[in-house]
């Protein structure tokens, strides 16, 4: 269950960017997971609640989860379509050349602070 760890160091990033602006309390910590990132969001959720408590200042935290399909771009006709991993074949003209667009993202959009 490495969303544990995801979840800890989560926490730490946002200790660390709240004391840097001197928050007393996070209220949100907005995140953004992309299908390919292989979190799944329900443990990541969990996980996030079962240790946001041991720390004063992220108690009443909530973690909003933002997750993002994966987006594909076609090369040869400069093509732009949803996919469901890395290997895929154009749907308007089959082409085989494409590239990851938005999929395999981990990361902190923002932090809500007062």
């Amino acid at each position: 269950m490495h969303e544990l760890s995801i979840a800890i160091e989560i926490l730490d990033i946002v200790e660390r960017e709240a004391a840097k602006h001197g928050a007393a309390v996070v209220r949100r910590v907005n995140l953004r997971v992309g299908d390919l990132s292989g979190v799944e969001t329900e443990s990541l959720a969990f996980s996030f609640d079962a240790v946001k408590g041991e720390k004063d200042l992220t108690r009443d935290t909530i973690l909003s989860i933002l997750r993002l399909p994966v987006k594909i771009h076609c090369i040869p006709c400069d093509g732009e379509f949803k996919g469901a991993g890395h290997m895929v074949v154009c749907p308007q003209c089959e082409g085989l050349d494409t590239q990851l667009l938005q999929g395999e993202e981990l990361e902190i959009e923002d932090i809500e602070i007062d």
